[in-house]
């Protein structure tokens, strides 16, 4: 009996040391966990003040030639223009849609893709192109950071450019709409945090799930005083797919938000300027190809009423039908221009009268292959407040994109949130488990060993 509860003791005093050694590593474990998950997110907190730190508003003097004092600025001239750059990033931890992204075959320039060389030579093909444009201001869409934005002015080397950024909620994608702009605003930009409900009454995108809201994930408001005028600048970069009945549903759902801010800044006795990427054709001005819209996108923007009276007018109006392409689609994947069939105009300014009545030039400009540098084309619209001008001469014969989408509920980091807590639960009811076992373990043991 004497050796019997030796050997009985013995193991359990085995099983109990193994489940304090397993007690102790699993606790070890979650610890480390927590530590881990704290660690990447204090780390992602710095990279992004680091990254996102350049909305600050900064006075221009005289010399910079032009009156920036206070913000306000006299101008017999301007030139504003919209380009997107298509994935204007540095390729280090991209995500997964973009072409600079390791495993990608294809990107602008067909050279280097899926690796941070591909993308640090685009960033410089843009510079080059920025740099020729020129504008007073200028509007870039599919923008990663304010770091891409100091990188493309100092290989552009328009040193009176300054950055202005305020970071999106696309977090698939990671895209945001930025500025570069050699005119201080009145204050720093700031974007549109409203939701709408889609499909908008009236809609003809073929989409019929009712109660959906939508937020505007990509976009900015920036306010100017020039010559006496408070011109606020809306950018937007809705959603891609021009004829997927959701993508429109939801686009059209996005206008709306815009809208409302747009209005207000109407009701306010601002002049307005609206440009970007819509990723919708014009039902007025059509373009190259006779693209012909499902949506009702540049509809709601302008404010069109019943009897088709609008408060914007469509710069696409002073461009011959001949020269309306600001994007190319690789309908077929083989990353060569097939001829215009591939080119059609989503990208638009839209003006408030008084301002339209000031244009002086409209121009796509297509100087370069857009399989080599953008799969976009700028825009660029000048002004010249010397002269006001009813409007301008319409030239003779004038009559898509892949991005992510935005969804705070289901991105990556969510995830990872998720299973660590799966894990984290897993671990702990092993834990309890195994300690109740260990008590009841230990209770028998004591009985028996009483008995005996």
């Amino acid at each position: 009996q004497a050796n019997t509860r030796a050997e009985r003791s013995e193991e359990m005093g085995t099983s109990m040391g193994m489940e304090r050694v397993l007690a102790r590593a699993s606790a070890a474990y979650v610890v480390f966990l927590a530590w881990v998950y704290v660690a990447c997110y204090a780390r992602a907190a710095a990279a992004s003040g680091e990254s996102f730190d350049c909305n600050t508003v900064e006075v221009r003097s005289p010399e910079s030639g032009f009156n920036g004092l206070n913000g306000t600025h006299s101008l017999s001239k301007l030139k504003i223009a919209s380009l997107n750059a298509e994935w204007l990033f540095d390729g280090k931890d991209d995500p997964s849609y973009s072409p600079w992204h390791p495993g990608k075959t294809s990107c602008p320039g067909m050279k280097h893709c899926g690796t941070e060389q591909g993308a640090q030579d685009h960033i410089s093909k843009i510079s080059e192109y920025v740099k020729l444009v020129n504008a007073d201001i200028l509007n870039l869409v599919e923008v990663e950071d304010c770091n891409i934005l100091r990188e493309v002015i100092d290989r552009s080397r328009v040193s009176e450019y300054s950055p202005l950024l305020r970071k999106g909620i696309d977090t698939a994608t990671k895209q945001n709409v930025a500025m570069l702009t050699k005119l201080a605003p009145t204050e720093p930009l700031y974007r549109l945090d409203a939701k709408a409900s889609y499909p908008v009454e009236g809609s003809a995108c073929g989409y019929t799930k009712e109660g959906k809201r939508t937020t505007l994930s990509k976009n900015y408001v920036a306010h100017f005083d020039i010559n006496g005028m408070t011109v606020a600048f809306h950018s937007l970069h809705l959603k891609a797919f021009p004829k997927d009945p959701y993508s429109c549903a939801k686009r059209e759902g996005q206008a709306k938000i815009a809208r409302d801010s747009i209005r207000e800044s109407i009701d306010r006795g601002h002049e307005v300027v609206v440009f970007g990427d819509f990723n919708d054709f014009s039902y007025e001005f059509q373009d190259v190809q006779d693209s012909v819209p499902t949506s009702k996108v540049l509809s709601i923007l302008r404010g069109e009423t019943e009897d088709g009276e609008t408060d914007l007018v469509n710069v696409m109006e002073y461009i011959s039908k001949g020269e309306r392409y600001s994007n190319w689609w690789d309908k077929n994947g083989n990353d060569v221009v097939d001829g215009s069939g591939e080119y059609s105009q989503i990208d638009h300014v839209l003006l408030s009268k008084k301002l339209a009545s000031h244009v002086s030039e409209v121009e796509i400009f297509h100087g370069y292959d857009p399989a080599l540098v953008s799969d976009h084309f700028p825009v660029i619209v000048s002004f010249d407040f010397g002269e006001k001008r009813g409007a301008l001469e319409v030239p003779t014969g004038a009559e898509g994109e892949t991005e992510g989408e935005e969804d705070p509920l289901t991105t990556t980091h969510t995830a990872e949130i998720a299973l660590a807590c799966l894990v984290l639960f897993v671990v702990a009811s092993v834990v309890v488990r195994r300690r109740s076992k260990s008590k009841r373990t230990d209770g028998q043991v004591s009985y028996q060993m009483a008995q005996i």
